[in-house]
């Protein structure tokens, strides 16, 4: 029955390590973190293992911060791409979730006569039920929450890390808590809060987040009513720069009839050009009926074309648009301001955009740009942003493709990179 016993402690530990792994961002991609990982973590929970059979669980458990906890809180910290209370809070988290499956189902299984079945059972099937609970559930908006909350996650980290310590010391010291019954209430206390905590957590953590979202659909909002007062200044500099040249219109016609009259075509010819480069001067370029989308494409190419990133549109819009153009609207900024900062890496001859937008045989559009082939994909096949105040934007694409039920892609090849969304 002891096999029973040291499997389930193995079983324990490496789970703990995937699902660490599924709530941890690194700074590297995922098949090198998952190499450097396994190769790290394996020997070092086979070293606890056999620690574990020799000293005995009583002795083990005390000792655990200092031969599992410590070593691998200091090899993720090289491979943590957020090193600081995000890192220290995850750390901490998981190994407290583990820990209280670990000591329910010693407890349980002390008082349902120590055989290690229940034990063996328990970990086997309630810990892979977790995993696939917080992969479905709480690993989308976590790792989400990580990306937009920057603030807050060492004083959360502290609390974790307390209860942490406090747990572990509470049930093996000085003696294992079985053995002191006694205290088993207040250590029951224990075990109910520390899922009441990190619900809280998690609750004010994900409220932080809404109102980081508000903030930039706010700071969004402010951007296009600033495109849009910019496009109609635009407008009414031509329409008045219009209205002086109809004014003037009469006596350019005088003139051109006495150049007729004389005969002097050469004159007459100098006059119609510059007449014809005035007028063509009062032109202002649309792009569609939209005076919202008008505005933002305006705006984001000639921003584009400002950074020498050359410019190719296509662009037929349906009439009515089949979704609210402020949001579309909002989809072609942070599209274009994607690509606009990936075009930036590259070398000014290499620098190129394309819009395309289609009514036939369905509204659809596409983005496409030149990169310096570096993307990750996540296993939804959306783009991954490693630099900190990215990837909001693609978040708001995909967010709004699902509301309106449209088919979006993310593709990229070795040279270009590509959305594609489909209504």
């Amino acid at each position: 029955m002891t096999f029973l016993k040291d499997f389930s402690v193995l079983w324990s530990l490496l789970h703990t390590l995937l699902l660490f792994l599924l709530l941890f961002e690194s700074r590297y991609p995922r098949k090198k973190t998952l190499i450097l990982s396994l190769a790290t973590m394996l020997p070092l929970i086979l070293v606890n293992t056999v620690i574990f059979l020799v000293i005995g669980a009583e002795r083990y458990m005390t000792a655990l911060l200092l031969t599992c906890s410590l070593p691998s809180l200091i090899f993720f910290w090289f491979l943590a791409k957020h090193r600081d209370g995000r890192f220290f809070f995850t750390f901490c988290m998981v190994d407290s979730i583990i820990l209280e499956i670990i000591y329910i189902t010693n407890i349980l299984d002390f008082y349902l006569g120590n055989t290690y079945i229940f034990m063996f059972a328990a970990r086997i099937v309630c810990i892979p039920l977790l995993e696939l609970l917080i992969y479905k559930k709480l690993r989308p908006i976590y790792l989400s929450v990580q990306q937009s909350v920057k603030k807050g996650w060492y004083v959360f980290a502290a609390i974790s890390a307390l209860f942490y310590v406090a747990m572990t010391l509470s049930v093996s010291y000085p003696t294992m808590i079985t053995s002191r019954p006694a205290y088993l209430p207040a250590f029951v206390l224990y075990l109910v809060l520390l899922p009441v905590i990190y619900i809280h957590i998690l609750s004010t953590l994900r409220n932080q987040q809404r109102l980081h979202e508000m903030s930039e659909q706010d700071n969004i909002l402010r951007v296009q009513v600033s495109n849009l007062t910019a496009r109609m200044e635009e407008f009414s500099a031509a329409n008045e720069k219009f209205r002086t040249e109809r004014h003037d219109f009469r006596h350019k016609m005088q003139v051109i009839v006495g150049l007729i009259e004389h005969g002097e075509y050469d004159k007459l010819r100098e006059v119609v050009l510059n007449y014809h480069e005035t007028i063509r001067e009062t032109a202002v370029k649309r792009y569609c009926n939209s005076a919202v989308i008008d505005a933002v494409l305006s705006s984001y190419l000639q921003k584009a074309e400002s950074k020498g990133i050359r410019v190719s549109v296509a662009l037929s819009f349906p009439e009515p648009l089949p979704v609210d153009e402020a949001e579309l609207a909002t989809v072609f900024a942070n599209a274009i301001e994607n690509a606009i900062h990936a075009c930036e890496k590259l070398d000014a001859d290499k620098r190129q955009i394309d819009v395309k937008v289609l009514t036939s045989p369905r509204f659809m559009l596409q983005i496409s740009n030149s990169y310096d082939g570096a993307v990750e994909f996540d296993e939804n096949g959306t783009p991954v942003s490693r630099e900190e105040g990215h990837g909001f934007g693609t978040r708001s694409i995909v967010a709004f493709c699902n509301k309106n039920k449209a088919f979006y892609e993310f593709k990229a090849d070795s040279e270009r990179f590509r959305l594609r969304i489909s209504f």
